[in-house]
């Protein structure tokens, strides 16, 4: 369930690694500082963060990001709200994504969006933490 985009990035990288077969070990070596020097760039970049702010922009067919990009990191939580997470997401979020014409969400920016949602909401988290251990 965690690892959806998982085959799907790994044939991508097979796909990328079979068309630049040719470059030298100097040149691969440097790509993920490069990548990350890239998306610094991009998210100091003031006009890059504005389109992403425009609810009128077309959307991107593409993902937001490449799984290359990802860290991935356990979240440890009880079932019932793993249930209310995955049901939030699919009943309405990817519902509210396809009345906007985005088809091809992956986990992965689904993932991403919840977590700077909740950084975005610090007060929010506080306040369930303290009404969770008040219910229990």
């Amino acid at each position: 369930m965690g690892f959806d985009d998982l085959e799907a990035a790994e044939q991508s990288r097979a796909d990328r690694d079979d068309e630049s077969g040719e470059q030298n070990a100097d040149t691969t070596a440097s790509e993920p500082a490069d990548r990350a020097t890239d998306a610094d760039d991009a998210a100091s970049d003031p006009a890059v963060d504005g389109a992403a702010d425009s609810s009128g922009d077309e959307t991107s067919d593409e993902p937001a990001f490449e799984y290359d990009d990802v860290k991935q990191a356990p979240l440890y939580a009880r079932p019932e709200a793993w249930a209310a997470l995955e049901d939030a997401l699919d009943l309405d979020v990817v519902r509210t994504l396809r009345e906007a014409g985005v088809r091809n969400e992956e986990k992965r920016e689904l993932h991403d969006a919840v977590l700077r949602v909740a950084a975005d909401h610090p007060d929010e988290i506080a306040e369930a933490v303290q009404e969770a251990r008040r219910e229990d």
